[in-house]
């Protein structure tokens, strides 16, 4: 019996089997493009920027030639002079003393007036404070300094709202160099 399943099974034809899957020929993929060439970043610092004003944020009070001005001593009638002015506290004017800087900013600007400029702008900060100067508060008194005007010349701004308010030309010191 063990020969004549060998000569059954020998005797079989042999049958090719199918495939399991068909076979596919794959799609061929297209051809990549070249990477473009690498540009370096150009050098940032390598150019001087023209296009944006150099601003300053502090000028030195030594430079600026600051200086106390007694109120009293300032007339109705004065003119223009070479300064500019500015009014704030006692307190703010010992804090810019011992800093040894002004600081103004595009954002918060310093205002300053000329000379005819003081007395009505000290007289409207009168009316708005309250009179801490009576009860001892030294601190919160108004006090006036000027600067030099040609110091800070290019980086002043007209203040049409306080020069219309006024009748006399205010300033904004931003720290922007004009382009003349």
């Amino acid at each position: 019996m063990g020969r004549e399943r060998k000569g059954r099974m020998a005797g079989l034809p042999l049958i090719p089997t199918a495939p399991r899957h068909p076979r596919r020929r794959r799609p061929v993929a297209p051809l990549a493009a070249p990477p473009p060439p690498v540009v370096p970043q150009p050098d940032l610092f390598a150019t001087a920027t023209t296009d944006r004003p150099h601003a300053l944020t502090y000028l030195d009070v030594a430079t600026l030639g600051l200086a106390l001005v007694p109120a009293r001593s300032l007339r109705p009638d004065d003119g223009p002079d070479g300064y500019l002015y500015h009014i704030t506290t006692a307190a703010g004017l010992d804090t810019l003393r011992a800093r040894g800087t002004v600081l103004f900013s595009p954002r918060a600007p310093l205002v300053l007036t000329e000379r005819p400029g003081v007395l009505p702008w000290l007289a409207n900060m009168m009316e708005v404070m309250e009179s801490d100067c009576e009860a001892g508060h030294r601190s919160d008194s108004p006090v006036v300094f000027r600067v030099k005007r040609f110091v800070i010349d290019r980086l002043l701004e007209h203040d049409p709202d306080r020069t219309r308010e006024y009748g006399v030309s205010f300033f904004l010191l931003t720290g922007l160099a004009r382009q003349e």
